[in-house]
């Protein structure tokens, strides 16, 4: 899993329109990832801790960052469920969700503050594209960043069909907070490091 996110890493770096002069490189330290799927009958939280993702911050304010996380880490409390909804979501074909984000001209250092990011995610097997996202900067202190936000994901957009309980389906939105601790370093982005 570590040699795929450096790899999809380094394709980043060639994309035009952006500066050879790195600012810095940051490493996602810690994550809790959440997804809110509503019946008519209860609401299901999914919750995974294991998302791994790197960034680069550049000379002239912007910032990228890759996430990634296997579909089957997601843990909503039921393991029949959580095998279902891997089922549906075509986990077995597709068992990464990657999550592109490019947040453009950050001013400052400040917290808080509230951040517009353009969101790709990748996910059974389709892209779909969230533009201005809320993320909110809950700490900022030197090399160390704590950032919430919540994408508003549906399940329409991946082409993925409501999972029934008693013949009525979930809803289409399944809204999916991000908390996550990313930590900042000065080295660049080595190729198959460890």
């Amino acid at each position: 899993m570590k040699k795929l996110l450096a790899l999809i890493i380094l394709f980043l770096l060639p994309i035009p329109g952006f500066s050879g002069d790195v600012k810095g490189y940051w490493k996602l330290e810690k994550s809790e990832i959440t997804y809110t799927a509503t019946h008519p009958f209860h609401v299901v939280h999914g919750k995974t801790l294991l998302a791994r993702g790197e960034g680069l911050s550049y000379s002239d304010g912007i910032h990228k960052f890759l996430v990634a996380v296997q579909v089957k880490s997601f843990d909503s409390g039921d393991h029949n469920r959580d095998l279902h909804m891997q089922e549906v979501t075509r986990a077995g074909l597709n068992p990464l969700i990657q999550v592109n984000v490019e947040i453009a001209k950050v001013a400052d250092q400040k917290a808080p503050q509230q951040l517009a990011a353009d969101v790709e995610i990748e996910f059974a097997g389709k892209k779909a594209s969230y533009p201005k996202v809320k993320l909110n900067v809950l700490e900022w202190k030197g090399a160390q960043l704590h950032i919430t936000g919540t994408v508003p994901l549906t399940l329409k957009d991946f082409e993925v069909t409501p999972p029934s309980l008693l013949a009525l389906p979930v809803h289409n939105e399944v809204p999916v907070k991000l908390d996550m601790w990313w930590s900042r370093s000065n080295s660049k982005i080595k190729a198959g490091k460890k």
